[in-house]
């Protein structure tokens, strides 16, 4: 396999405080012949941002260490960070995690803030920790261990599979899959299909122009002008309230 990267780093001054240490470093890349992203992140936000007419990548790490003194900084940096920003075949690919946990004696955590061409589709694999995405142009695709996430102004399908933790999407053209474990849900002004299966923790959802599908465990479920129909395929428990549907209303019991 060719593995070509282009990749500018730069260390900014380490900075103390609270008896933690903050090392930012800055990756780029261009998308000359790149198709998709991949993100992979585990301790950390992730910000991602839709740029419009951008030609390269550009990610902010911030690396935050609670633990270690300063002169053990690049120790660390060189014995548990693995950060990179690569070109493969016609993805990029980005890597913000930790390698030998097993031997670190520091709490860790990456904070990401990804600027991203809008018209890349975006895959993101992320540990725990916040993701916030916005103003994506084509497909997106989530996958979360725990931590919040929030959605908006996307257009393209949007699939989101999550563990545990607050899911906000607002503003989505194209159709929506959400397959959440516990959490709240709140999904408003989707232009498209819209799939949701739930373990637990309450759902709102409204301004659907499309088809809604819901498998629920438990927790309640408030339903909003939808055009198109409705289909509960379970319910669980926890209260349902549905108005504003144009199209048929079946429940099954």
């Amino acid at each position: 396999m060719i593995v070509k990267a282009v990749l500018v780093v730069l260390f900014l001054p380490v900075i103390a405080f609270a008896g933690s240490i903050e090392n930012t470093q800055h990756l780029e890349l261009s998308i000359k012949d790149i198709r998709s992203m991949h993100i992979t992140c585990g301790p950390g936000f992730l910000d991602v941002f839709g740029v419009e007419g951008a030609d390269r990548i550009k990610v902010t790490a911030v690396v935050r260490i609670s633990g270690i003194t300063r002169n053990m900084l690049q120790n660390f940096l060189d014995k548990h960070v693995l950060l990179s920003l690569k070109k493969r075949h016609r993805k990029a690919v980005l890597q913000s995690e930790f390698k030998n946990q097993n031997l670190m004696k520091a709490e860790a955590k990456i904070d990401l803030t990804v600027e991203v061409p809008k018209n890349l589709r975006v895959k993101i694999d992320d540990g725990s920790g916040s993701i916030f995405v916005t103003a994506l142009g084509t497909n997106l695709e989530i996958k979360d261990g725990s931590g919040s996430i929030e959605i908006r102004m996307s257009t393209g399908s949007v699939s989101v599979s999550d563990g545990s933790g607050k899911i906000e999407l607002t503003d989505i053209i194209g159709n929506l899959e959400v397959k959440d474990g516990s959490g709240k849900i709140n999904i408003d002004r989707v232009r498209g299909n819209v799939r949701v299966i739930d373990g637990s923790g309450s759902m709102t959802i409204k301004d659907i122009d499309g088809n809604l599908t819901i498998t629920d465990g438990s927790g309640s479920i408030e339903i909003n002008d939808v055009t198109q129909n409705v289909f509960i395929k379970e319910a669980g428990s926890g209260s349902l309230d549905i108005e504003g549907v144009k199209g048929k209303v079946t429940t099954r019991e």
